[in-house]
C-alpha cells in the first residue's frame, strides 16, 4: 500500500494520493495544483526518454515538479504495464497527456484501469481530444499550437502586424487549471457514487473557452480583432508611455471615476462633450480625442510611478507595468509572500512563487524539491510489496531507471 510517511499534514486535499505520466506543462501543472495543497503526488516519468523540462535549461521543471515524489518507469513492458496497474489501484486520480489514444494503443484504455480500481478518475491532456477525426487526434501540441489552432492566437497582437502567442505558455497553464478543477470534481462524485470517471481534456477547447470573444462572433458577427495595447473602442484604456520611460496600463471607465479624475486633464464631466451619465468615452470621436491626447501628455509629463499614484488617488484603475525585479521589491507582494525559497537536492537555493490561491485554515506549502530520475524508485516500489530482488531484476531490465549519476555510482 502507498503510504508517503515523509509527506507532512498540511492543505484541503490531505489523503487525496494523484499518478500523472506526462512532459513539460500542462499535464504537470495541473499535477503541481494537487501538490501544492497537500495531495500524495508520484511523477511517472519515462524511463527511455526522460521529462524534457529537466534539459530545458529554465527553471519550470523545478517549480512545477516540487512536492512530488517520482519513479522512472518503461510503461509499455509487461513489468512496467505490472508496477503501473499496482500505483492505478492505489490512486484516486491518473493524470496522462500523451497524444490521443496512446494509452487505448498500449490496452491501457479506461474500462480496464477501472477493472483495476473502480473510482479512479482518469484526466486525459491532449492538444485536441480523444475522439473526433483520427488525424486531429494524433496530431501533437505544444502551447502555442494549441493557440494557433484555437483562434486565440489571431486576437493577440496588434492589427497591422502578424498575430502573436500570448506569453508564457498561456494555453498550457490554463489547461492544467481546468484539468485540476475537473479531477476535482470527479473525485467529488466518485468519492459520493463509488465511480470513477474520464475526462476529455483538450488544450485547444480550454483556450476557447477561457474567453467570451468566440461567443460574440458566432452569435453576433462582432470581430474584436487583434487590439495591441489599446482597446479599439474606447479612450484611456491602453498602455501610455511616461517621463521616465515606464509604462502605465489605464482602464479609465465608469461616470464616478470620470467625473472624478477628468479635472487632471482640464476637463470637466457634465458637459456637452462628455454629458452627465457618460461611463465610457470612444475613441474617434471629439471627447475621445481630447482624452487621448491630454492623458498622454500627462503620463508624458511625470514618472510612472508619480502618475501612477495621482490616478490612483482619483479612483482611476491603472498599474505600473511591473516587472520581476520591481515585483520583488514591492511591499505589498512582501508581506503577501508571494515568493519564497526552498533547497533543490543538491542544496542550491530557488527562488519562485509561493502556493496560491492562499488558504486561511488549510494553506499549501513548499515541503520537497523536484526529485531527481528515479530517486523513490526504491520506497515507492517497496510499498507496492516488491523486495530488493525484484526491485534490482526491474534495473537491469530497464524497467526502471535512475539517474546516470546513481547507476554509475551502482546505488
Amino acid at each position: 500500500m502507498l503510504a508517503n510517511n515523509n509527506l507532512p499534514e498540511f492543505g484541503p486535499l490531505q489523503g487525496i494520493k494523484v499518478l500523472h505520466a506526462d512532459q513539460v506543462l500542462a499535464g504537470p501543472h495541473c499535477a503541481q495544483l494537487f501538490a501544492d495543497f497537500g495531495a500524495d503526488v508520484i511523477w511517472v516519468e519515462n524511463a527511455v526518454t526522460p521529462d524534457l523540462s529537466r534539459f530545458a535549461g529554465t527553471m519550470q521543471a523545478p517549480q512545477e515538479r516540487r512536492n512530488q515524489r517520482t519513479i522512472s518507469l518503461n510503461i509499455p513492458t509487461p513489468e512496467g504495464e505490472e508496477i503501473f496497474l499496482k500505483l492505478i489501484k492505489e490512486v484516486d486520480i491518473f493524470i496522462e497527456a500523451a497524444k490521443g489514444g496512446q494509452y487505448e494503443k498500449w490496452g491501457l484504455t479506461d474500462e480496464h484501469l477501472w477493472e483495476i480500481n473502480p473510482q479512479l478518475v482518469i484526466i486525459h491532456i491532449s492538444g485536441f481530444g480523444q475522439t473526433g477525426i483520427d488525424k486531429y487526434i494524433k496530431r501533437p501540441s505544444f502551447d502555442a499550437l494549441a493557440q494557433a489552432f484555437s483562434g486565440y492566437m489571431s486576437v493577440n497582437g496588434f492589427a497591422d502586424r502578424p498575430p502573436i502567442a500570448a506569453q508564457p505558455f498561456t494555453g498550457d497553464y490554463m489547461t492544467g487549471v481546468y484539468a485540476a478543477f475537473a479531477g476535482m470534481a470527479a473525485v467529488y462524485r466518485a468519492k459520493m457514487t463509488g465511480e470513477g470517471e474520464s475526462i476529455d481534456v483538450a488544450q485547444y477547447e480550454v483556450l476557447l473557452r477561457a474567453q467570451y470573444w468566440a461567443t460574440d462572433y458566432l452569435t453576433r458577427g462582432k470581430e474584436y480583432g487583434r487590439q495591441g495595447n489599446h482597446h479599439t473602442d474606447f479612450a484611456a484604456v491602453g498602455l501610455y508611455t511616461c517621463q521616465d520611460g515606464e509604462y502605465v496600463y489605464v482602464f479609465w471607465m465608469g461616470a464616478g471615476t470620470l467625473k472624478k479624475g477628468l479635472p487632471l486633464l482640464g476637463m470637466e464631466y457634465g458637459t456637452d462633450l462628455i454629458p452627465e451619465g457618460t461611463g465610457s468615452i470612444r475613441l474617434n470621436t471629439p471627447a475621445g480625442d481630447m482624452v487621448e491626447e491630454r492623458l498622454k501628455e500627462f503620463c508624458q509629463s511625470k514618472p510612472a510611478s508619480e502618475v501612477e499614484e495621482i490616478l490612483l488617488e482619483a479612483g482611476i484603475p491603472c498599474s505600473k507595468i511591473m516587472d520581476y525585479q520591481s515585483l520583488s521589491e514591492d511591499p505589498h507582494v512582501q508581506i503577501r509572500e508571494v515568493f519564497t525559497e526552498w533547497e533543490d537536492n543538491e542544496g542550491n537555493v530557488i527562488k519562485g512563487v509561493n502556493v496560491v490561491p492562499k488558504f486561511k485554515k488549510n494553506p499549501g506549502r513548499t515541503w520537497r524539491a523536484m526529485p531527481d530520475i528515479g530517486m523513490d524508485n526504491e520506497e515507492i516500489l517497496t510499498e507496492l510489496g516488491y523486495s530488493s530482488e525484484d526491485i534490482n531484476r526491474f534495473y537491469k531490465k530497464r524497467t526502471v531507471r535512475r539517474s546516470k549519476e546513481k547507476e554509475k555510482q551502482n546505488i
